[in-house]
């Protein structure tokens, strides 16, 4: 019996040994993460201040300013300060990264807005303060921010595939009437998120300019159109009560949008409201589809843009390749509406998902971010987060150009859900 027993306990030996060896084995060969300690340049341009003079950044615009690196493929970020000479250090993995910046600064009582992005950056190896170059420096070009924004998006469509009460409403977020005369509605190229972004030529820079497919414009002369504080108008591709169609009765996700302040419909005489104005398209690359005018339910990209004059579509006076149009380098010389940035009133980058990230349009210095409801046909909306609320009971909404952080996911679409007020010439004012 103690024979058999010291068996036992040699046995029982040898296979903890071998279970021990086979551990060291395997911590031998376990990956050992790597980190890459990386310096990261922010360069802040000079700009042009609300008086049109061309300044400096400020040295303390500085403090407490922020880089993000993000990794997305490893759903990792990484958020490191900025010292006085302007340098982020992070140690990071290797891998590719969005880097961004984002802050909102004073300058004689006016807000700047300082945003960048450099996308699908690889960083690989470390970088030290020596080696900073083009690939490690991200450019903030401070913009004046404006009080015009989007408020609420609805592109998604509602269940059963219905996708024709998309609508845009647009909000006096400041404390002073703008006009919207000139003011284009403006879907971007691609139209359609995609992570194969077109190439610009040179000559254009970098996040100088964002590209146009489809511009409609609100027309007038200068003053015709007045938006008042706590004021909104709604842009709609089909003003109709979509809640009675009937072949979709019941659909989640159906509104009425029959008292829209326009309506972008391509000239389909069975479907247009005729109590709602038809708001003229001025420019449209490739073919002009007559019937509708459908965004990309998975996410298009938007922006507000005023360029001071009334525009008239196929204008060759006006609509110049290499200065209000381009072409994509190495494309079939398409052309697209070319649009300087510091004319840009509001920008919304919109992805299938917000894993998507790497699908931006949009430069960075007027949205660092983007926004999705998530899928496709889920009957849900985009809307801007209420921050604070005017004495006259009106919403104050969050606007810092990063769609990420700025909006959030309705679960039904609204119009004027948050006591925004319809302007006094609008054709349904009480």
């Amino acid at each position: 019996m103690k024979r058999y027993i010291r068996n036992i306990a040699a046995l029982a030996v040898a296979l903890t040994a071998s279970a021990c060896a086979e551990m060291m084995t395997d911590a031998d060969e376990a990956e050992v993460i790597r980190y890459i300690e990386v310096a990261y340049k922010v360069d802040i341009h000079d700009f042009t201040d609300a008086d049109g003079n061309s300044v400096s950044a400020p040295a303390e615009w500085f403090d407490e300013l922020e880089v993000k690196f993000n990794n997305f493929a490893e759903l990792t970020e990484t958020v490191v300060p900025v010292d006085a000479q302007g340098i982020a250090r992070a140690r990071i993995t290797p891998g590719i990264y969005n880097v961004t910046v984002r802050k909102t600064e004073k300058l004689d009582g006016k807000s700047y807005i300082l945003n960048a992005l450099n996308q699908n950056v690889p960083l690989i190896d470390d970088v030290s303060a020596d080696q900073i170059g083009d690939a490690t420096t991200i450019s903030v070009r401070p913009i004046l921010g404006s009080p015009l924004c989007f408020r609420e998006i609805y592109y998604a469509g509602a269940p059963g595939n219905y996708f024709r009460g998309q609508f845009y409403e647009i909000y006096n977020n400041g404390d002073e009437v703008v006009y919207l005369d000139h003011l284009c509605l403006t879907q971007l190229h691609p139209a359609y998120a995609t992570a194969t972004l077109p190439k610009w030529p040179d000559e254009d820079g970098v996040d100088k300019y964002a590209y146009g497919v489809t511009l409609w414009q609100i027309q007038g002369d200068g003053d015709d159109w007045p938006l008042l504080p706590g004021e909104s108008v709604v842009i709609s591709q089909e003003a109709a009560d979509h809640t009675k169609i009937a072949s979709f009765s019941g659909s989640f996700g159906l509104i009425d949008n029959s008292k829209s302040e326009w309506e972008c419909w391509a000239g389909n005489p069975q479907r247009v409201n005729e109590e709602v104005p038809d708001l003229p398209y001025v420019f449209w690359s490739g073919t002009i589809i007559k019937l509708q005018w459908l965004t990309a339910v998975s996410g298009s990209a938007f922006c507000l843009y005023q360029p001071g004059r009334n525009l008239e579509f196929g204008d060759d006076d006006y609509w110049k390749v290499g200065v209000t149009t381009q072409c994509v380098v190495g494309g079939s010389g398409q052309q697209f509406a070319r649009m300087p940035v510091g004319d840009i009133l509001d920008a919304v980058e919109l992805i299938p998902t917000m894993s998507d990230l790497n699908m931006k349009r949009i430069p960075g210095i007027i949205d660092s971010g983007a926004a999705s409801v998530g899928g496709t046909y889920l009957g849900k909306s985009i809307c801007r987060k209420v921050v604070a609320t005017r004495d006259d009971g009106t919403p104050i909404y969050q606007d810092t150009n990063n769609s990420t952080d700025d909006f959030e996911v309705m679960d039904r679409p609204a119009i004027r859900r948050n006591g925004e007020k319809r302007p006094s010439w609008s054709p349904w004012a009480e």
